[in-house]
């Protein structure tokens, strides 16, 4: 084999194993968090032991975690507690936690994205990531109001026009009724099989016309007080009723 071939070889070896070498160092610098999302219960907060996990050559540091709002990059809280591992990879844990306080207060003052970051900075360089909450994601259905309150309907008019006003703890809510019952008693007397759907809306409006009959027929069974009623669901399966008091009249 000739000198020039040879030092061609070695070359060509050289450079596949800077490759190699360049692949491993970019793979050392990486940052994970687990969970990456966070769904947080406006009534109850947040607590939750999370892990991350680091590779970064000769070990790494991360002073402190910082709540911030995503949308303009922000601090909104600061968790002064140290992360640390040596060696050329790590896996650290801690338990985050956002009271209810704080989450309403954060979205009382328009914030809707909210990030945990952390920064892990050692020989190799410094790499974050965090762990995403969405506060108008995270809400429930907190209370379901009918107005007004009460209504009188008579054989001759019988129809009643109504708003249903749906309550988050926080955040828009997303509801379904799949239908509304007057009710004597516990006894359902007439179902109304529309469905009212709740998409961010915080206010349902509903006309309800009773069948012909219906409001004399109760009268003359001594029957002078309805009550109409729905149930809303949310996506969380929170469950919400409210009612309308009716008087009837001939």
């Amino acid at each position: 084999m000739n000198k020039q071939l040879i030092l061609t070889l070695l070359g060509a070896a050289a450079i596949v194993i800077a490759g190699i070498f360049g692949s491993s160092v970019n793979a050392q610098q990486i940052v994970t968090v687990d969970p990456g999302d966070g769904w947080l219960n406006a009534s109850e907060g947040y607590q939750e032991k999370v892990t991350w996990r680091v590779a970064s050559k000769g070990g790494a540091a991360s002073p402190r975690g910082v709540f911030v709002n995503l949308d303009n990059n922000k601090e909104l809280a600061v968790v002064d507690r140290i992360l640390e591992f040596s060696g050329d990879r790590g896996e650290v844990t801690e338990v985050v936690q956002i009271s209810p306080e704080q989450a309403r207060s954060w979205h009382a003052k328009g914030v809707r994205r909210v990030g945990y970051r952390r920064v892990f900075a050692g020989a190799a360089g410094s790499l974050s990531n965090h762990i995403l909450f969405d506060l108008d994601a995270s809400g429930r259905l907190a209370q379901v109001e009918a107005s007004p309150p009460t209504q009188t309907v008579s054989g001759k008019s019988r129809q009643m026009m109504l708003a249903w006003n749906l309550n988050g703890d926080i955040g828009s809510i997303n509801a379904v009724s799949e239908s509304g019952q007057f009710l004597v008693g516990d006894r359902v007397v007439y179902e109304v099989a529309q469905p009212l759907v709740a998409d961010g809306e915080s206010t349902l409006k509903e006309t309800v016309m009773l069948p012909p009959g219906l409001v004399n027929e109760l009268v003359a069974s001594g029957i002078y007080q309805l009550r109409y009623t729905r149930t809303f669901v949310d996506d969380k399966d929170t469950r919400r009723s409210a009612s309308v008091d009716i008087r009837l009249t001939q």
